[in-house]
């Protein structure tokens, strides 16, 4: 009897043996999966976070980028205690030719190689070339075209600091016909295509037998700034900008005064900036103590604005 006891409590001994193993074994398993939940969970909010800070750094960046105008020739006004926004403006620079001829003559420019055996090789820009006046060259240059055959640019140019009314006109059976045209310039210019005649054409104007350039109403460049084009696209909170001619009697260049005003009497300093050409800021003018900063700035022989030559 004793035995049988001894057997029973063996057995119970080992069945306590086995839950506690199987219990232990569960607890473990259970705390583990609790562990690497709160794991993925810590993971899943860092990754939010670390999304979150995209976000905002991505519309940080498009806001400055969207802040920001395009970096060619800016008037722009700041105040240092009140908000302020850059602004910039788009002006169309005139561009000058760089080939350099005597005045009054014809300059050709050698261009390709002609396709052999091509039917449209064989015009002749030199017997329709316009008769030129003093300061003022024609130049063209030679192309192939999809054809294989001739194109020629033609151009008619000034080689002083004056700009007009430039236009490039075509001679034919019919008359006189404007090829191209172009006010406050220095040059114009027009495609011309060879025909298997041996004569130009220009669009609908066929059969060219002289070129003409004119040059209308010229006046020095340096009278012919475009004020509108440099004012700020926008202007900071409470403030306004002005541009006006302030040209000294007798002076033929133009001058004008630039001026930004504040409406909060507590902005101190005022400043005004122009971006450059190059995309570079330049301060012009920085007062304290008043509402109204200006700066003096003067239009160049390249018809644009600058100040102390830059």
């Amino acid at each position: 009897m004793a035995e049988s006891s001894d057997d029973y409590n063996s057995s119970v001994e080992n069945i306590k043996r086995v839950l506690a193993d199987f219990f232990k074994q569960e607890l473990r398993g259970l705390v583990k999966s609790i562990l690497a939940e709160n794991r993925e969970m810590e993971e899943a909010v860092s990754d939010e976070r670390r999304n979150i800070k995209r976000r905002i750094r991505r519309r940080i960046g498009w806001y400055n980028i969207c802040y920001q105008a395009s970096p060619i020739t800016t008037e722009q006004c700041t105040t240092s205690s009140c908000p302020s926004t850059t602004t910039a403006v788009r002006v169309t620079p005139v561009i000058v030719s760089t080939v350099t001829t005597a005045p009054g003559t014809v300059t050709t420019v050698p261009g390709v190689t002609m396709a052999p055996g091509s039917l449209c090789t064989k015009c002749d820009i030199a017997a329709i070339a316009p008769a030129m006046e003093a300061n003022t060259v024609f130049e063209n240059t030679n192309t192939v075209g999809p054809d294989g055959g001739t194109q020629t640019n033609a151009i008619c140019r000034r080689t002083d600091a004056q700009v007009c009314t430039v236009t490039l006109s075509a001679t034919n059976a019919a008359g006189t016909s404007t090829i191209s045209s172009a006010m406050n310039a220095n040059q114009v210019s027009g495609l011309l295509t060879c025909q298997a005649d041996g004569t130009y054409s220009s669009g609908s104007v066929t059969g060219i037998t002289k070129l003409v350039c004119t040059f209308d109403t010229c006046v020095p460049a340096c009278t012919t700034c475009d004020t509108e084009a440099v004012k700020p696209l926008m202007n900071p909170p409470d403030s306004t900008f002005d541009i006006t001619d302030s040209t000294p009697a007798g002076q033929t260049c133009k001058r004008y005064s630039a001026s930004c005003h504040s409406l909060n009497e507590n902005c101190s300093p005022n400043e005004i900036y122009a971006e450059i050409g190059t995309g570079g800021e330049v301060l012009l003018n920085s007062v304290g103590g008043s509402d109204t900063v200006t700066a003096a700035v003067d239009c160049g022989n390249d018809a644009k604005l600058t100040f102390m030559g830059m």
